[in-house]
Parts: structure tokens; sequence; C-alpha cells
């Protein structure tokens, strides 16, 4: 079995590139034309509090992301997502890709389980705590790759504070779901664009990311929708029983901690 093909499913779940905006007082959106970084910094800052103070929400993430092919052309691929979080230690991610395929992501406050139907296979590693620890132990220990992970967290205002280094108002959108003031944020890695409602919860509709350092600058584009501040999902909605006839791998990070030292084994002439 392909084991990295296994969490290709994980890499778009949670991004671990939109961060960061000096730590400014949340005030009232502004509205009319584009207005001075600091008018967009309000912004920005309001939508990051608001979502790191949440006990809880869901929301579903049409996503889709470029992959850069051999002849320099760049191939769009989609997912639909539905994430559910319930602070402080519960998160579960279920995810469908454009050719069908699904998978699992899931934290229940004790372990982190990453599920392949069509390969009949899961990972799971022990990591007692809360959402946040779970998140950075997926992107730091694990090493993968989360867009819009840190939308998650509730380390999201000092994130923003640390990464971000400028950020202006685009202009006010109109055709989204509800009028939105449209961001435009740079950072030392990515460039990224954001559109928050200029009325009512700074829930985010639509998130634009561009890998300006990697080569073609792909992007990550997601429109969020359904967002559900009290989804009051049921206990066993975060527990996973592995169904009959799927066996338990090691996540790649594990298989790579455990490889023995070739030159020892050799020496010693065993395996």
């Amino acid at each position: 079995m392909n084991l990295r093909k296994l969490f290709q499913l994980a890499v778009f779940m949670l991004s671990a590139s939109l961060c960061a905006v000096p730590g400014f007082a949340a005030e009232e959106p502004v509205s009319g034309a584009p207005g001075s970084q600091t008018d967009a910094k309000a912004v920005l800052t309001k939508m990051c509090d608001f979502l790191a103070q949440a006990k809880q929400f869901s929301v579903s993430i049409h996503a889709g992301y470029d992959v850069l092919q051999e002849t320099g052309e760049k191939i769009e691929f989609g997912e639909l997502r539905k994430l559910t979080l319930v602070r402080p230690d519960r998160i579960r991610v279920d995810v469908e890709r454009s050719d069908g395929e699904t998978g699992l992501v899931l934290f229940d406050g004790q372990e982190i389980t990453v599920f392949s139907p069509k390969d009949k296979a899961f990972a799971r590693a022990a990591k007692p705590g809360d959402v946040d620890h779970a998140i950075f132990y997926l992107l730091n220990d694990l090493q993968l790759r989360l867009p819009l992970a840190m939308m998650f967290v509730t380390r999201l205002p000092s994130e923003m504070e640390r990464r971000v280094r400028s950020v202006e108002v685009v202009e006010q959108d109109t055709i989204m779901d509800v009028p939105c003031t449209h961001l435009a944020a740079r950072t030392d890695e990515v460039d990224f664009q954001v559109w928050i409602p200029s009325q009512g919860d700074p829930l985010p509709r639509r998130v634009v990311i561009t890998y300006k350092k990697a080569m073609g600058q792909p992007q990550f584009r997601a429109n969020l929708s359904d967002w559900n501040l009290s989804p009051n999902p049921p206990e066993d909605f975060f527990v996973f029983t592995p169904p009959e006839g799927v066996q338990r791998i090691p996540f790649l990070a594990e298989l790579e901690v455990a490889k023995p030292d070739v030159k020892k084994v050799k020496k010693g002439g065993k395996q």
C-alpha cells in the first residue's frame, strides 16, 4: 500500500499559511470605499478574535487547489469538507475529494485518527490535550500540511500578529451571500485574501492563498458556508470505531523516526 496516498486526504483538511496581524482593538467593520491599513487590520482582527473565542462551530468548506505538472501547467483539484469543532478538545473533518474518494480526520481529546475508507486503513497517534495542541502536533510532528488550520486554533490572533506584514481593504463586495469586506494581506511565505461579512458575525466566506515561494506560485481557494455556532453534536460523533477489515498503519513521520540506521545494520551483519 502507498502510505503517502492515505495521508493526502489530510493535506487540505484543516492553513498553516493563513496566519498574522498586530494586536489592535476589534472595531466595527469598515464600509464604503477601500480604506487604510488600520481599517483592514480592524476587520481582520475582529474575525480572528471571533473565531478564537467561539466555543463550537461547524462549517462546510468547498476547496480547490493547484497541482503543478511536470510541463509547468497548473491543474485544479477539489474537495468538499465538513468541519465540526467543539472546544476545548474535539474536532472532526469529513472530506470528499473531486474524484469521489472520502476520508476522515478526527481528534477526541486523547487520540488523532486519519481514516481512508478506500484503502481500508487508518493511522492513529496518542496526543491528549486540546484542539490547538492536536493541530500543531499534526503540523509539526506528523508533518502534515493542513491549509486553513490556523483559522481553527485559539492562537489565531497571535499568529496573525506574528506573521502578517501588510493588509489592506480591496473593496466592499456585494455579490457574496452577504455583503463582505474583501481584504488582501501579505506574509513572508504567502499572500492571502479573505472575504469577511461587513455586518453581523465576522465568519469568513472565502479565502484565497497564494504560495508565492513555491514553484509556479500555486493557489488554494476555499468557499466557506453553512456556518453553525451551535451544532451540539453527540459525544459519539468524535469516536472512531474501525470497520471490519480495516487495518491500522503508522503515520509516515512515525516510520521515519523508527527507520533503522542502515550503516549499523550492515556492520552488525544482521537485520
